[in-house]
């Protein structure tokens, strides 16, 4: 007991000397640069901004990789879909979702604005504290009815963290529209844009980004903070079905101007990019097109790093201005870097030359300034530093995953993952993550339904086995060269049916190892798209397989 006194007595120590230290680093920063009577949490030069900086590392010293606890919700009598999990510089941890019924948190089923719609499904947003001991607030951002799918990534909810800790959401809801909000709610189906206080679930600020529903479709947006506190959104426009024309009116929102730069729109009911910048006070600032020639682009990662917006998804065709596509009028993938002025520095297209292909990306991680994309291809492409090679003949669905140079938008490498006799699922749950201590991209992927191992994978490699439906498999490898260094195969029901299963269908880093998982919970392997509950949990970082 002694011991276990004076270890906690050195870590109290360490850590009041790590703030001490970076309090004087601080202040004689203040004092050299003479900035000590400004205010604005978002200006690197002043006194409030290095106040946030200076607190997020006290609570970042704060980090436990001991932490275990989990939270089960739902009846299991009605649909919930876990998307999101997001680990928040204060430790604690924003997860989203949709229900179609009240969750029960902290003794009462109602949310911190008691305002559930009641419908065929609602966007649930809460906050789990540091220790992953209690709910701090749960709430109800609208009715989501629309543009959702049986595996929907993750941004259909969008979440991010201001400088002061603050969350800000984006999402497309339908339904009854809020009332204190900035504006109201105009059409059918309009975003849901919002900033809440990441602690007490206050409201700061909400409003409705409108568009003209008949020009928007309801998948394809998201949204990131930008280390300026403004609130960069992304959606998918689309041009009339009949005869198409320009839109030069693009969102509508207090404060937004139009568009600088309008969308392509010559071709019938053609997808195109638009995004706009929304201040932290929620005011418009700018908005623009990328216009492109095709028929379809769709983004699944937007983010913000530096000054700097990075998107990528799939795309029909080619942006105006940037070449290289490899098969016209096919979709394959790309990855663009946007400046302060929304406007595009560079895009590069990935994936075969080969025509009738089916490729495109499905799922995306950004850390520690990388970025990772992963889908589906049933062609080999003469992608570079391919360690592990695609599988089967021509027209063989295989896993692809791919690394872009996030300053280049050069692919540094792509990995192949498949068998040579079946189809890998058509489907890739939202889950690669990366472990911090291990320095390994993590994920979680479906294997084939008859259970056939993963071939082209050396035995000391791959490991275990799967007999019942949606059996799993556990991924890790290395993000600089993409190499694989352990694939274990294991079960994801509990019956031979492939009835009453649990799998992961969302993780992420919290801790110095340790990760918060999301588990779907569902009762019959035919009706996936029936999940009944979900469960959100962590373990210590030892115990992380």
């Amino acid at each position: 007991m002694d011991g276990t006194r004076k270890l906690m007595a050195l870590h109290s120590k360490t850590r009041k000397c790590i703030f001490l230290f970076l309090s004087l680093l601080v202040f004689g920063f203040f004092f050299g640069h003479c900035k000590l009577d400004l205010n604005n949490p978002s200006d690197p030069r002043s006194r409030s901004y290095f106040e946030t900086a200076l607190w997020n590392a006290y609570l970042n010293s704060l980090c436990s990789p001991n932490v275990r606890g989990s939270f089960p919700l739902g009846s299991g009598n009605t649909l919930i879909v876990p998307l999101s999990i997001k680990a928040l510089r204060s430790g604690n941890t924003v997860v989203t979702a949709l229900t179609q019924e009240p969750l029960v948190w902290s003794g009462t089923s109602n949310g911190i604005h008691t305002n559930h719609q009641n419908a065929v499904l609602n966007g649930v947003v809460f906050v789990i504290d540091k220790s992953f001991s209690r709910i701090l607030w749960l709430d109800y951002i609208g009715e989501m009815s629309y543009g959702v799918e049986d595996w929907p990534t993750p941004e259909v909810i969008s979440v991010d963290e201001f400088s002061n800790g603050d969350l800000g959401f984006f999402a497309l809801v339908n339904g009854t529209g809020r009332t204190g909000t900035l504006n109201a709610k105009s059409g059918t189906v309009a975003f849901f844009l919002s900033r809440y206080n990441q602690y007490s679930g206050e409201i700061v600020w909400q409003g409705y980004v409108n568009k003209d529903n008949t020009r928007m479709t309801t998948k394809g947006y998201a949204m990131t903070i930008t280390p300026l506190d403004q609130m960069a959104i992304l959606y998918q426009g689309i041009s009339e079905a009949t005869t198409p024309t320009s839109d030069s009116t693009g969102l509508s929102f207090p404060g937004l101007p139009s568009p600088s730069t309008s969308s392509n729109s010559t071709i019938v009911s053609q997808k195109e990019i638009g995004i706009a910048l929304i201040s932290g006070n929620g005011s418009g600032i700018s908005q623009r097109f990328l216009p492109n020639i095709g028929t379809n682009t769709e983004a699944l990662f937007f983010k913000s790093y530096s000054d700097k917006l990075l998107i990528a998804g799939n795309t029909s065709n080619e942006f105006i201005s940037f070449s290289g596509h490899p098969r016209l009028n096919e979709e394959r993938g790309f990855y663009g870097i946007i400046n302060s002025s929304l406007s595009l520095d560079a895009v590069s297209y990935y994936g075969p030359t080969t025509a009738s292909t089916s490729f495109n990306f499905q799922k995306s991680l950004f850390v520690n300034g990388e970025i990772f994309l992963a889908g589906k291809i049933n062609q080999p492409d003469s992608t570079p530093n391919t360690i592990h090679p695609y599988q089967g003949t021509s027209g063989r669905r295989n896993y692809q995953i791919l690394k872009p140079d996030r300053s280049s938008t050069s692919l540094l490498w792509s990995q192949y993952l498949g068998t040579t006799s079946y189809n890998v699922p058509d489907v890739l749950p939202g889950n690669l993550s990366y472990n911090s201590s291990r320095g390994e991209v993590v994920g979680n992927l479906l294997t084939a339904d008859n259970g056939t191992p993963y071939t082209g994978i050396s035995s000391d490699i791959l490991s275990g086995s799967v007999v019942n439906a949606l059996g799993q498999a556990r991924l890790k490898m290395n993000p600089t060269t993409g190499a694989f260094h352990q694939i274990q195969l294991y079960e994801g029901t509990s019956d031979l049916s492939g009835n009453n299963g649990r799998f992961i269908s969302n993780q992420t880093e919290i801790c110095s190892g340790r990760m918060v998982t999301a588990f779907s919970l569902f009762t019959s392997f035919s009706a996936i798209a029936t999940a009944r509950s979900l469960e959100i949990s962590t373990r210590p970082a030892a115990e992380e397989p």
